[in-house]
């Protein structure tokens, strides 16, 4: 007897042939046909041709309304017309240069005039030491109340992961027994203000003012992961929670879709990165560090944010959230949905969702159901079943997606 998964998968592999046969070939050229792992799947992945608005095609011609918009990156939808506007402009210009652009100055002024924290702000790439403890094997990760730090992957070296010690997320009493203990070794307190890889899981509000006032007195910098959690209000998290870090990291929405790395905060801090008199502190190096395309469509993205379309925003997440609740009520499903302002996930547990620990009484065969289920009824959301809506959406798209939603769990035998 065959599972609903299996059922979803056999599905979803006869409607997608070309995007099987296009894997297969990617196999050949890159380990595992993979460029990214958040877009790889079993048994292969879409491969997309078009985007437009709120609605994907894929090689086979299949249309799918998006509410994962690149892992939550296109608030605008997909070729939003004033991002298009600007990038060609700037095609007219030049793509790159190897010297500063004019649209990178107006680019960061619009970033410290709306974001709290920001005295000064620059463009930078990423790296992978600080991958520690993501989503660990339970039996490896520690006791709940001083976890341990665990390398997300084998190629971390021992010494990122000695640097780094672990935090439970919304419990302040744990973490501030963890800081005080690690005082003197420690520089900064990282934090996304929503937990992403969890489920879109807001921070508590005692927890995060936490965060703030135990490094204030211990003389420690405090930094927010605003990658994601930026689209949730026009100042980003900190102006939704009233919190000031010392350092913010950026990324997705501030390059309107274009790739993009960004961080900033005090003046005193950021510093260190003047090459003038005399030298930077640290290095600031990258060929594609404020890149004028993405300069375009990030000003683009960010004077098109106005505040009246977080309202929007806002009030469309809350009835997405508000229609799946009542869904799971009506079909007595032990499931829930976390989330805030603009960000959802669907979470396959009775247990309320506000850390790692409880994501992980998720039943995961479920969620990959829900995942290639919704895939079948013509929506995409990403392969953790967290979602995003963009401007682009209306009510109508919202309750389709919840009629979804119940047609996957019917399938799947609640009714």
């Amino acid at each position: 007897m065959t599972t609903p998964l299996e059922r979803e998968i056999a599905t979803y592999t006869a409607a997608n042939p070309k995007s099987a046969e296009l894997h297969e070939r990617a196999t050949e050229f890159m380990p595992g046909g993979d460029t990214r792992g958040s877009i790889f799947w079993d048994p292969f992945p879409l491969y997309i041709t078009d985007g437009n608005s709120s609605v994907i095609t894929d090689a086979d011609g299949n249309k799918r309304l998006d509410f994962i918009s690149n892992m939550t990156t296109l608030i605008l939808g997909h070729r939003p017309p004033e991002v298009t506007s600007a990038l060609k402009e700037q095609i007219e210009h030049g793509l790159s240069y190897s010297a500063p652009s004019p649209p990178v100055v107006r680019w960061a002024k619009l970033m410290c005039d709306r974001v709290p924290s920001l005295d000064k702000g620059a463009y930078h790439g990423n790296h992978d030491a600080i991958q520690i403890s993501v989503i660990p094997p339970l039996d490896q990760a520690g006791d709940a109340e001083s976890p341990q730090a665990v390398a997300a992957f084998p190629g971390i070296s021992d010494t990122a992961v000695d640097d780094i010690f672990i935090i439970p997320y919304n419990n302040i009493v744990a973490s501030e027994k963890i800081i005080r203990e690690h005082a003197d070794e420690l520089a900064a307190v990282i934090v996304e203000p929503v937990n992403g890889q969890c489920g879109m899981i807001p921070g508590k509000p005692e927890f995060l003012e936490g965060l703030r006032r135990l490094p204030d007195e211990l003389g420690i910098v405090l930094i927010f992961d605003e990658v994601i959690a930026f689209r949730i209000a026009y100042g980003g998290a900190q102006d939704y929670y009233g919190i000031t870090p010392d350092l913010t990291c950026f990324g997705k929405v501030v390059g309107g879709g274009m790739p993009v790395g960004a961080f900033g905060g005090r003046e005193d801090i950021m510093s260190m990165w003047d090459p003038s008199n005399g030298g930077a502190t640290v290095q600031h190096a990258g060929t594609f560090n404020g890149n004028p395309m993405t300069a375009a469509a990030g000003i683009a993205t960010l004077e098109a944010l106005t505040p009246d379309r977080y309202e929007y925003l806002e009030r469309l997440g809350g009835l997405l959230r508000q229609e799946l609740r009542a869904l799971f009520a009506e079909l007595e499903v032990p499931m829930g949905v976390t989330g805030i302002a603009s960000l959802f996930a669907l979470q396959f547990t009775a247990e309320e969702v506000i850390d790692y620990r409880t994501y992980r009484t998720n039943d995961m065969d479920m969620l990959n159901t829900m995942f290639i289920g919704l895939q079948n009824e013509g929506f995409l959301i990403s392969s953790r079943c967290g979602g995003s809506v963009s401007t682009v959406h209306t009510e109508d798209d919202i309750h389709a997606f919840v009629t979804a939603v119940k047609n996957v769990l019917k399938r799947a035998g609640y009714s």
